[in-house]
């Protein structure tokens, strides 16, 4: 078993870097997650942390899961992703 949390569907890719943005999906206030059985997983991704101009010096490679809520899926970091997600 597996525990998954949830994040957006893909919309439209960023224009100046044609990455999908994606949050997290709330719901009553909690992070919507899931208890999966592992042979339901494709795949993992790469989550890159949309913190903008300056990363904050209290995101950790620790805590950044934690503390940004809005993060860009790495297309980029193997073919199959790639193939993948593109």
């Amino acid at each position: 078993l597996a525990y998954v949390e949830w994040f957006t569907p893909f919309q439209q890719p960023e224009l100046h870097h044609g990455l999908y943005k994606v949050s997290r999906l709330i719901r009553h206030g909690e992070r919507l997650a899931s208890i999966i059985d592992v042979s339901d997983i494709r795949r993992s991704i790469h989550l890159i942390p949309n913190f903008g101009a300056v990363a904050p010096c209290e995101w950790t490679s620790s805590t950044v899961l934690d503390c940004c809520s809005t993060f860009f899926v790495n297309s980029f970091s193997d073919r199959h992703a790639y193939l993948t997600i593109i």
